[in-house]
């Protein structure tokens, strides 16, 4: 009994995984069918079994597409296939490969297709202090990069994945239904088919900013929870070692400035303004003590001159600036 209740759940399973992969393969798939997807995957160990061996399907035939398509074009012998079935010959390897393709595609509900998007290798881009880069990406998919920042890229048959450990940039990704586009950072998990937001991974804090389309940012470690989704104006930040994160409204022009230039804070204490002065300008900004890192500052620098930058600082945070042959400290007045 308990063997054919583990057959009939494994088919259950099997049916629905079909009917995923091919409702994700449509064009027309939403933002909410990645969401239910997601909630069904996680369910069971069983659906995530199931869904994994559907892919590895996927995999072997497109890698084997030439081969299947040869044989199908080619002429089958009812006579040899008579033959084998009393013994008296075998049947052309070329018909068993024929007729294992047309298994093999009706098992994925006919969407299996020839996939011409080759798995390109993983890729590294990267910035120093003091510059910012521009990347376009083989599927068309343009990032910004901002300065000391590094990702990798591979883009496969499947998904696109990118590893930034640390860095801030801005990703407009095109829009592929059949290829997610998943990001690692740290310790989440950003996840698109077609949307622009700005990622920041830095050893402060975490924040996503959404400026078109939609998101879903899960931590790595809880995969069976389901994901925050973040809409256009909407934003999510967790400080290091918050327990949570923190979701809220986003203002994509202010958390984009840095693309034309400009950095943009709101009530942000003077160590974050410091480490985003070192990495834009390329010198080391440091606050004398810790109290002075507590200062607050509203405002907006512009990243035209080293020195007009600092100056409008100590305008603007009523800061004292000091120069010295290891960069730059900010005391207060």
């Amino acid at each position: 009994m308990s063997n054919a209740g583990d057959q009939s759940g494994t088919m259950e399973a099997g049916d629905a995984a079909v009917h995923w992969f091919a409702r994700l393969q449509d064009p027309s798939a939403t933002g909410e069918d990645w969401l239910a997807f997601e909630q069904w995957l996680s369910a069971s160990a069983a659906h995530a079994v199931a869904y994994e061996r559907l892919e590895t399907l996927w995999v072997e035939l497109d890698e084997k597409s030439d081969g299947i398509a040869a044989a199908l074009d080619a002429p089958v012998e009812i006579a040899a296939y008579r033959a084998r079935k009393t013994g008296r010959a075998g049947v052309s390897r070329r018909v068993w490969i024929a007729a294992g393709g047309l298994l093999a595609a009706s098992a994925v509900a006919g969407v299996v297709g020839l996939n011409t998007f080759s798995v390109a290798p993983s890729e590294t881009y990267a910035t120093p202090a003091g510059h910012t880069r521009q990347v376009a990406l083989a599927d068309g998919t343009t990032v910004w990069l901002n300065a000391q920042s590094q990702m990798t890229v591979r883009l496969g048959r499947g998904e696109r994945n990118v590893e930034m450990a640390e860095g801030e940039a801005v990703f407009d990704v095109a829009h592929d239904p059949k290829r997610p586009f998943l990001i690692q950072a740290g310790a989440h998990e950003v996840r698109v088919v077609g949307t622009r937001f700005n990622l920041r991974q830095r050893p402060e804090a975490f924040a996503l900013t959404v400026s078109r389309g939609v998101v879903e940012v899960r931590e790595s470690n809880a995969s069976g929870a389901a994901p925050t989704r973040l809409v256009a104006g909407q934003g999510l930040t967790q400080a290091r070692g918050a327990s949570a994160a923190v979701r809220a409204v986003g203002d994509p022009d202010a958390a984009e400035a840095w693309t034309h230039g400009q950095l943009v804070y709101s009530d942000a204490p003077l160590t974050a303004v410091a480490a985003d002065l070192s990495r834009s300008l390329g010198i080391p900004v440091h606050v004398a003590d810790a109290a002075t890192g507590r200062i607050r500052f509203t405002g907006v620098l512009a990243i035209d001159d080293k020195g007009a930058v600092l100056h409008r600082l100590e305008a603007f945070a009523h800061v004292r600036v000091e120069k010295g042959p290891s960069g730059v400290v900010l005391r207060p007045r």
